[in-house]
């Protein structure tokens, strides 16, 4: 008898096993690791326009200079920022991104900036990294960027993704987040990479200085002001500051000094629709909720307060009174 067989009728009581849900960073995690072995199994024809595409760059005529960074002029490569957030829907925000298409080019190989997206309180960058011959780098390996707007430092967070195009060129996302942004002008951007890893410094880093407009962003996009505080109950309470909500997605600041429990909100249509965040910060400097974009015009909208405590170190969770704040009377 096969031993499949044998597995296939055998009985085990599961009774004892719990059932989790995944966290969404560990959905993330999965679906990263998914991506990565689908695109390792492209069929052979794709990986040789890669490769051609590669060779067109090498072609293009760029002057280097050991040890020096070039900048040139280059075709637009990889892997779109609307993958970044979200790769299993068709999203397109060309109406919103600016296409860059500029090299800096330095001992570690050539980074390109493709293009960029500016949304509610963050920027995100997509660019292709070609590797320099020797040069070793994975998925694992992020570059991270200095941004400069306007010539002030308004970064508060800066976090960054690598997929792998093929065994030489890589999609280097990232997303800055940022303290203020004069949307409804043309920003200027210093944008300086001097990390090949968190670890690793780079002596010549790879620099690009950029103009992008944000005059369609700021037609489309509505900002909220709500300075309320809530009530948690236990003598404790949390402000409310302002929202933002973009085409592209919605964003929530607040005031949470505690750092043992997370306190985070729900949006919750008047259909009865609930938006959970898909990315949480709790910092004494600045706690946000970031959801998908909603519609305020076509139903009313509420934040409903909800104990989420993703810190390892949080206390047995509270009991956060319901309550809903009206977003758009």
């Amino acid at each position: 008898m096969s031993i499949y067989k044998d597995l296939n009728e055998l009985n085990v009581d599961l009774e004892q096993y719990e059932e989790q849900s995944l966290t969404n960073f560990e959905k993330k995690k999965w679906e990263k690791r998914i991506l990565k072995k689908i695109r390792k199994q492209r069929p052979s024809h794709l990986k040789k326009y890669l490769g051609v595409t590669a060779a067109v760059i090498l072609v293009t005529g760029i002057s280097i200079s050991t040890g020096m960074v070039s900048i040139a002029n280059m075709p637009f490569v990889g892997e779109t920022i609307e993958k970044y957030i979200n790769s299993n829907e068709n999203l397109d925000y060309s109406s919103y991104k600016t296409e860059i298409g500029e090299t800096a080019e330095n001992e570690y190989g050539k980074l390109t900036l493709n293009e960029i997206l500016i949304d509610g309180g963050r920027l995100l960058i997509g660019s292709t990294f070609e590797l320099a011959e020797g040069i070793k780098f994975n998925y694992q390996m992020h570059p991270m960027p200095k941004v400069l707007i306007n010539g002030e430092n308004l970064t508060s967070g800066t976090g960054g993704e690598s997929v792998e195009l093929n065994d030489s060129m890589f999609t280097i996302y990232n997303e800055v987040q940022l303290t203020e942004i004069p949307i409804g002008e043309t920003i200027r951007f210093h944008i300086e990479y001097d990390r090949l890893d968190l670890e690793m410094p780079i002596v010549h880093p790879w620099v690009f200085d950029i103009e992008v407009p944000t005059e369609k962003l700021a037609v489309a996009s509505k900002t909220i002001t709500f300075d309320q505080i809530i009530q948690l109950g236990n003598g404790q309470s949390i402000k409310l500051e302002k929202m933002i909500v973009t085409p592209i997605s919605t964003v929530l600041y607040y005031d949470w000094p505690e750092q043992a429990n997370h306190i985070a909100f729900k949006i919750v249509s008047e259909s009865g629709t609930e938006i959970l965040p898909g990315t949480s910060a709790i910092t004494p400097e600045e706690s946000y909720n970031r959801y998908p974009s909603i519609d305020l015009t076509s139903e009313k909208y509420y934040l409903v307060p909800f104990e989420h405590s993703v810190n390892p170190h949080a206390t047995e969770p509270g009991n956060v009174p319901e309550q809903s704040i009206l977003i758009n009377p």
